[in-house]
């Protein structure tokens, strides 16, 4: 039997002459009934630790200390994932702040607040377009989460950022490679995310390796919805 991640890259090759699906594109996934809707104070848009001196600090950095964060650096983490034609923003152009292959957005982002000043715990599913949370469930079962991660320190995370993916949006316009684009929309966005923690002096750990059913069952993930990246963040 060959083996299934060779048999993604060989199933998902563009060659000469083949043609790309390009279906209409899925709608974004949106919480129509959430149990609280949490708006978050405009990002800051100048200012801030210079380019080149963030990027010298860059590293993945587990949280240390245990405090909370504050919903101001909380929004301004999620700007790095915000649409530019987001009010917050203050701009009118289409998209968002990372590149995505044909505009499909397969991604999608849920924080999983433990410690995060004036917000309630539990978990939120990020809206982009209004730059806004909406929280999704109440606190979930933090001893369990920290066994789907293979026993990271969570008792020192303020939050937990999960980055899940949607393939099928990216596969409805490119067929099988749209999942290669899906998983390098992740790549790119979890830079932003790293860059932004790393400017803002909050600890950020991106975690591969996890128990994926289990990150899902938290996050009430759907099937054809699948857990890309963990992002632990805190001090």
């Amino acid at each position: 039997m060959e083996h299934p991640g060779k048999a993604f890259y060989r199933l998902s090759r563009l060659k000469p002459g083949d043609e790309l699906p390009m279906r209409k594109l899925p709608a974004a996934k949106v919480y129509a009934t959430p149990l609280e809707t949490q708006a978050l104070p405009p990002p800051r848009l100048e200012g801030g630790a210079p380019l080149w001196r963030v990027l010298a600090r860059l590293a993945p950095r587990l949280p240390e200390v245990g405090s909370s964060l504050s919903l101001a650096e909380v929004s301004q983490l999620l700007m790095a994932l915000a649409s530019r034609n987001s009010e917050a923003l203050g701009q009118k152009d289409q998209g968002r702040l990372y590149p995505s292959a044909g505009g499909a957005y397969p991604l999608e982002a849920y924080l999983v607040v433990q410690e995060v000043q004036g917000v309630f715990p539990g978990v939120y599913h990020y809206f982009p377009k209004e730059h806004q949370l909406f929280q999704i469930a109440p606190r979930p079962d933090f001893l369990r989460l920290k066994a789907a991660l293979l026993d990271l320190p969570l008792e020192k995370a303020a939050a937990l950022l999960v980055l899940t993916l949607v393939p099928e949006r990216s596969a409805a316009l490119f067929g099988l490679r749209g999942y290669r684009y899906a998983l390098l929309e992740a790549g790119y966005a979890a830079g932003l995310l790293l860059l932004a923690a790393t400017g803002l002096g909050v600890a950020a750990y991106p975690a591969e390796t996890f128990y994926d059913e289990e990150v899902g069952q938290v996050l009430g993930l759907k099937e054809g919805e699948y857990t890309g990246l963990v992002i632990l963040l805190g001090r």
